[in-house]
């Protein structure tokens, strides 16, 4: 398996340019295409947000990014130390509703399913496991 990892001890905001660069090169080296490097940079970046806003309430913590290929697919494994959330579980929203009548916020959940094939979620003892996958991705770039 290949696989291309970056990890930060003390992630904040400011890294998140590092990470998105970090995560576009990884899936480019390894294969991917741009549409999929795109769409995996903005469901990951929103996860990372999440987790360095809310996981860690604005403080530095511990982000880890691994993309990987197992057989034709792309997977992005986020780790993090930040308390258990499980974002699978979080309800889709109503996009239908009209924006004044739409809650603030709840839409990266929703943005992170619509640009994967697959969102999958583990507990960590001491964290969270996210797991973003483009199955066939590497077929398609070859195509």
């Amino acid at each position: 398996m290949k696989s291309l990892t970056i990890r930060h001890d003390t992630a904040q905001v400011r890294d998140l340019n590092d990470m998105r660069d970090f995560l576009e090169q990884a899936v480019l080296t390894l294969g991917g295409s741009d549409d999929d490097a795109g769409d995996l940079v903005l469901a990951v970046n929103e996860a990372v947000t999440n987790v360095l806003l809310h996981g860690y309430d604005g403080r530095p913590g511990p982000v880890t990014i691994c993309v990987e290929v197992v057989n034709n697919d792309l997977r992005v494994v986020l780790t993090d130390s930040a308390p258990p959330f499980d974002p699978t579980r979080v309800s889709p929203p109503d996009i239908f509703l009209p924006l004044e009548d739409r809650p603030l916020g709840g839409l990266g959940v929703h943005m992170m399913r619509q640009l994967t094939d697959e969102l999958l979620y583990r507990p960590l003892t001491d964290g969270n496991e996210l797991i973003f996958v483009k199955r066939g991705a590497l077929a398609r770039a070859e195509a």
